[in-house]
Parts: C-alpha cells; sequence; structure tokens
C-alpha cells in the first residue's frame, strides 16, 4: 500500500513539478508577474490547452480578442524562432494537446468566432475513423442544449475527435494538425512494483493512458485493456530517458489467475488483497525469474518507430499535409527523443516550461519551445487581467478535489 502511495505522489510530482519549480523559483515569462507591455516586450507566449469547457475558454478568447492579441500558426512560429523574424505585437499562440472531443464541438467553433487559429497535436493509434454526432455549437449558442451536452462525449466511449472530424477542421484552416506521439504510452522502466491493476485504479478518461504498455510474446499492445491482477511496476512516459523493463509474462499471469480464481473483481473487497497478489507476485518471481531490459540500440529505434509512425498516419489521413511540429506527452523528453524527432524530420518540438529558459523570442531553438498553462492568458497585459496569485489560487481550488480523490484510490 505505501509503495502504491508513494509511486502516486512520486507521479504527481513527475507532471507537476515545471509549475512547482516555475512558482518556488519564479521561472514564468516576467509578463506573468508584473503584466506590463514591458514585461512582454518580443515574446511569443505559448499556451496549452486540453479539454475545453465552453464558458471557460470564451472568456479567455475574449481577453485575448478585446485586449488586441492575435495568434500565429505553427509556421509563423517556426519562422519567428528559426529565422529570427520579428513577430506582429502582441502575438500568441494556441495549442490542444491529444484532440479531445471538445476540440471539435467547443474549441474550434469559438475559434472562428474570434477569429484566431491553433495547432492540435495527436495521436494517431487513439482516433476512431467516425465517431457519434456531437450537438451543434449553434444549439448550445440558441439554448437547445446545455453546456455541459458539448463535453458528454468525453466521458464516453468516443473522448477524442474522429479522423471525420479531424478532416473538417483541418480544411478550415482553422486549426493545424500535428504530432502527438502513435499512443501517447507510459513504459515500465524498473522491477519495482508499484500496484496492481484493479477496478479503482486511474486508467484516465480515454484510451487507459495511466495503464503501460505490456508485450505478450514479443508484441506490445495499445489497447492498454489488461486484466486485473496485472503487476504495475514503475513506468515513465516512451520519450523520457529511460529503457523499457519487460515484465515477465510467466509472473503477471501468476497474478491474473490468481485474482481469477479468487472471486474476480470481488477479490479487490478483500482488505489485504494488494498483500496477498504481493507475495504471489513475490514467488512467481522467484520461481520464474525477473524481467529484462531493452538494448540501448532498441530504445533509439522504438523512439524513431514511434515518431514515423505517427508522422505518416496524420499525412495520410490528411492529405498534403506535412507534419513538422512534434508535441511531448506529459511535457516530457529526452536528448534522445530530440535527436530521433530531428531523424524523422520534425522541425519544431513543444514542452511545457523548462529549466533553461522561460519564454520563447525570436531566434530562439525551435526544438525547445516553452509553453504556458492556458489559465496564464489572463496574466497577459490587457484590461481585465488576473494577478499570478489569482491564477495560482485559482488552479489550487479547482483541481485539489480532483487529487485528493486519486490518492485515495490508491489506498
Amino acid at each position: 500500500m505505501y509503495t502504491t502511495v508513494i509511486n502516486k505522489l512520486r507521479w504527481s510530482y513527475r507532471k507537476n513539478w515545471p509549475d512547482i519549480y516555475g512558482i518556488l523559483a519564479r521561472h514564468y515569462p516576467e509578463f506573468v508577474f508584473k503584466g506590463t507591455e514591458a514585461a512582454l516586450g518580443d515574446e511569443i507566449p505559448v499556451f496549452v490547452f486540453h479539454s475545453v469547457r465552453p464558458l471557460e475558454f470564451e472568456q479567455q478568447l475574449r481577453y485575448l480578442h478585446e485586449n488586441g492579441y492575435r495568434t500565429l500558426r505553427a509556421e509563423e512560429l517556426l519562422a519567428v524562432l528559426a529565422q529570427g523574424e520579428p513577430a506582429p505585437p502582441r502575438s500568441v499562440v494556441l495549442t490542444f494537446d491529444d484532440g479531445t472531443a471538445s476540440l471539435y464541438s467547443v474549441a474550434w467553433p469559438l475559434l472562428r468566432k474570434y477569429g484566431f487559429t491553433a495547432i492540435s497535436f495527436l495521436i494517431p493509434g487513439c482516433i476512431p475513423e467516425q465517431a457519434p454526432a456531437m450537438p451543434a455549437w449553434s444549439d448550445y449558442e440558441h439554448g437547445v442544449v446545455s453546456d455541459a451536452a458539448l463535453l458528454e462525449r468525453e466521458q464516453g466511449a468516443y473522448p477524442l475527435c474522429s479522423w471525420q472530424e479531424i478532416a473538417e477542421m483541418h480544411e478550415s484552416g482553422i486549426i493545424d494538425f500535428e504530432a502527438h506521439t502513435m499512443y501517447h504510452h507510459l513504459i515500465h522502466v524498473s522491477p519495482q512494483l508499484v500496484d496492481f491493476i484493479h477496478p479503482n485504479y486511474d486508467f484516465y478518461f480515454y484510451a487507459n493512458i495511466h495503464v503501460p504498455v505490456y508485450y505478450s510474446k514479443g508484441q506490445p499492445d495499445y489497447s492498454r485493456n489488461v486484466p486485473f491482477g496485472t503487476p504495475v511496476y514503475r513506468a515513465e512516459p516512451r520519450f523520457s530517458a529511460f529503457s523499457q523493463y519487460f515484465d515477465n509474462e510467466d509472473v503477471r499471469q501468476a497474478c491474473v489467475d490468481h485474482v481469477r480464481e479468487n472471486g474476480g473483481e470481488a477479490f479487490f473487497l478483500r482488505k489485504n488483497w494488494r498483500k496477498q497478489l504481493q507475495r504471489v507476485q513475490r514467488r512467481a518471481t522467484q520461481r520464474f525469474g525477473p524481467g529484462e531490459y531493452e538494448t540501448i540500440a532498441e530504445t533509439e529505434a522504438a523512439l524513431v518507430d514511434d515518431l514515423s509512425a505517427c508522422k505518416s498516419a496524420i499525412e495520410a489521413h490528411l492529405p498534403g499535409k506535412k507534419v513538422k511540429h512534434f508535441c511531448f506527452p506529459w511535457f516530457i523528453g529526452s536528448r534522445q527523443a530530440v535527436r530521433a524527432a530531428q531523424a524523422v524530420g520534425f522541425q519544431a518540438l513543444y514542452w511545457g516550461i523548462l529549466r533553461d529558459r522561460r519564454t520563447n523570442r525570436p531566434g530562439d531553438d525551435p526544438l525547445h519551445i516553452m509553453r504556458l498553462e492556458d489559465r496564464f492568458i489572463f496574466t497577459l497585459p490587457g484590461t481585465g487581467r488576473k494577478t499570478f496569485t489569482d491564477v495560482i489560487k485559482d488552479k489550487f481550488v479547482r483541481y485539489m478535489p480532483i487529487f485528493s480523490k486519486r490518492l485515495q484510490s490508491a489506498l
């Protein structure tokens, strides 16, 4: 149990350390703290969104519109960075990770309404060809449906945009679609046992992306639909600096069999179910042995293969499209990943907050584009601006209950 809780805390820190570092070291662009035109200077703020809510997103776009901001397209940003060309005053970039359904139902119509453009980073291996229709934005504007109806599909079986919807947005020219890896997946990086797959495991709201990819007879299962009882070892994003650890399939099967033979899902109603599975896993490891690691060459090849497949899939679905921009899932990359991206032909790489730079200016390295959370839009100079303290308080109030709920699931 304690190992599971520690892993939850470690992973939460892993994902949120850029913000923690930014707050403690004031490692954000100067305009975030001062909110003056001089503090903004020639910076090009790049903001990151995931799922978007109608009321909040429109407030953000209205703030940008009323204060005279304009958006840059992917190629425009690349030219500013790589060639040092000056950007128009008050230029910003809006990016959307994952391509969730609200990109189509909420973000696209609102971007069109306010005359803005955006970049969306896609996960081709998780995208359906077609998906059930969603309520139209016009129905929401006329009061026919609620704002919640525009987000319902994200909580169901089709949480991501379909290729049909992506093609429609692509043809409008409002949203540019780029790469976000083929499967947005985690890999095991150590034999350190941290949990087991159980009914209350944090699978995430789409594609089970919090479940590491397992291999069976040498073949990866990117669906991440693994049976209850499957051991979970320490994991990191595929594009981190770690090599993959392949767990012993016989050990895994012993744990799964134990759950199946002792009540299936009902097994997890027992107070000591983790201790039971830990004993099974430990004995099976003694009998069958641990797993093994991939070689450095295999790691590098896996990165190139993923990037190549992702790039090719997007270009195949969007004729005439040339994918040059890549975004790291969880904002986590590595030197190996940067080299692999360059080898595949990517010219711009998007991260979160970076230790060695806190903004983007003309002439900066396009392989290290720094991005801010969308909530920091309101710290840009303008009428109705929020302070840095206001933004951090808003985040804490909104996300603390979610974090507490996830931590409780580990107990």
